[in-house]
């Protein structure tokens, strides 16, 4: 599989989430696992995978997921290559800002 591209990654959360298709979305998460290998945040990919594949996932179960893993990108921003830390920050603040959606009354 070839590398996932950030600047992709960030596009497609710009678009929001109900933009992107499961099998997409599942496409890219397992991209970035094995990207990230050995990390953390591929462990919090796969709970956010099983979530979108489970067929009984809710926006909680989503939003939780999206949650760590936004949390956790945009602190390993901080010990990122500073050529990547800004792009690095700002998948983590998508994501994060993806989990509150989530999480937010409809109406």
């Amino acid at each position: 599989m070839s590398q996932i591209d950030i600047n992709t990654t960030i596009s497609a959360l710009q678009q929001g989430l109900t933009s992107i298709p499961v099998n997409q979305a599942v496409t890219v998460i397992e991209g970035w696992q094995q990207q990230l290998q050995g990390n953390p945040i591929a462990e919090e990919l796969g709970k956010l995978k099983t979530a979108l594949t489970s067929g009984n996932a809710t926006g909680a179960s989503l939003a939780e997921a999206l949650s760590a893993i936004g949390k956790s990108t945009t602190e390993a921003a901080q010990s990122a290559d500073p050529s990547a830390a800004a792009k690095v920050k700002e998948l983590g603040q998508l994501l994060s800002h993806a989990a509150s959606s989530l999480k937010r009354p409809v109406g």
